[in-house]
């Protein structure tokens, strides 16, 4: 149905979960103060508050905002941090990172 929907109305983005809420809380961004700084209505950020999905426009605004890529706007803050630093590692680096981080903080057992 969300194909049909896509191909029916090609400028309609499909939905798609996505962080927004999460990013502005980082960044400490109301609605408001979203809709000012990107110059779309607030009943559009609105939306996307609610989980609609931006236009691809408004992808990269948001982005631009939020000092992450388009991509990042469908990541935790958190997770967006992470895959930026291990983007273009060798298997090598991220296994001795991966070693490193679980020798430096252990998980703690249930018990």
């Amino acid at each position: 149905m969300s194909e049909e929907i896509h191909e029916l109305y090609p400028s309609k983005q499909p939905k798609r979960p996505h962080h927004i809420v999460d990013w502005a809380e980082k960044f400490g961004l109301s609605q408001a103060e979203i809709s000012d700084e990107l110059g779309v209505d607030k009943s559009m950020v609105s939306r996307w508050f609610s989980g609609s999905t931006p236009q691809v426009e408004n992808q990269k605004k948001l982005a631009a905002l939020f000092h992450t890529d388009p991509e990042g706007l469908f990541r935790h803050p958190d997770d967006d941090w992470l895959t930026k630093f291990f983007k273009d590692r060798s298997r090598d680096e991220i296994e001795r990172i991966k070693n490193t981080l679980e020798a430096a903080f252990p998980r703690k057992r249930a018990g």
